[in-house]
């Protein structure tokens, strides 16, 4: 993270004005755990970074399994002035099995690696809904996993995202992939009569409702 605070200070001192992504959450950093599983050190490195930086700033989150962490986090959160989450990075920490050679398939830390794609769909969408839920509503969320398609893309939205990222289908399909997803897009909101996302963003229904 000292890499991470040095990096923002040359930028602070630039002449950079973009967004940028503080990454509290890197499941591959061998001998190193993720920050943002440590809640009192999120806070300190926040805290730090914050004064001095003044600049646009969002931070990359990973994926939490438990409300109350959701709570904790976004107590955490909101005492910053971030302009975006985004939820939410691989699921760490995986293993994945080639069984004609009995063998991993990731090389580094004895197989052990970040998980993204379709598998981590539903825990990005229980991320992103519950910090939609949680967080001050001038944080904007970027929904982050398993968004393939279309309906994928929807339903981050529905769950509260404001903005959307692609990694594992970028790297399956190409750059072509943005206008197929969006396109898919378009057809279910000119289906269900929405003209612009807002109309539907955040607006997920429970039973009962």
């Amino acid at each position: 993270m000292q890499d991470n605070i040095e990096t923002l200070k040359k930028l602070e001192d630039s002449d950079f004005h973009g967004f940028t992504e503080l990454n509290l959450s890197c499941p591959n950093v061998v001998g190193k755990p993720q920050v943002a599983y440590d809640f009192e050190l999120t806070e300190k490195i926040l805290t730090e970074v914050f004064s001095f930086f003044t600049k646009p700033l969002g931070v990359k989150l990973p994926p939490y399994f438990d409300p109350a962490h959701f709570d904790q986090m976004a107590t955490i959160l909101n005492k910053f002035p971030l302009v975006f989450v985004n939820a939410i990075n691989s699921v760490g920490n995986g293993l994945i099995i080639d069984p004609e050679k009995e063998q991993v398939v990731i090389k580094p830390k004895e197989g052990f690696g970040g998980i993204g794609g379709e598998y981590i769909k539903p825990t990005a969408l229980a991320n992103v809904h519950a910090f939609y839920q949680r967080l001050n509503p001038t944080i904007q969320i970027i929904g982050t996993g398993g968004i393939v398609s279309g309906q994928d893309a929807f339903e981050h939205i529905l769950c509260g995202a404001s903005m959307l990222q692609i990694g594992t289908q970028l790297y399956k399909e190409g750059p072509l992939v943005f206008d197929r997803v969006l396109s898919e897009l378009e057809a279910i909101m000119n289906t269900k009569g929405y003209t612009n996302i807002e109309q539907f963003r955040g607006k997920l229904k429970t039973f009962g409702e």
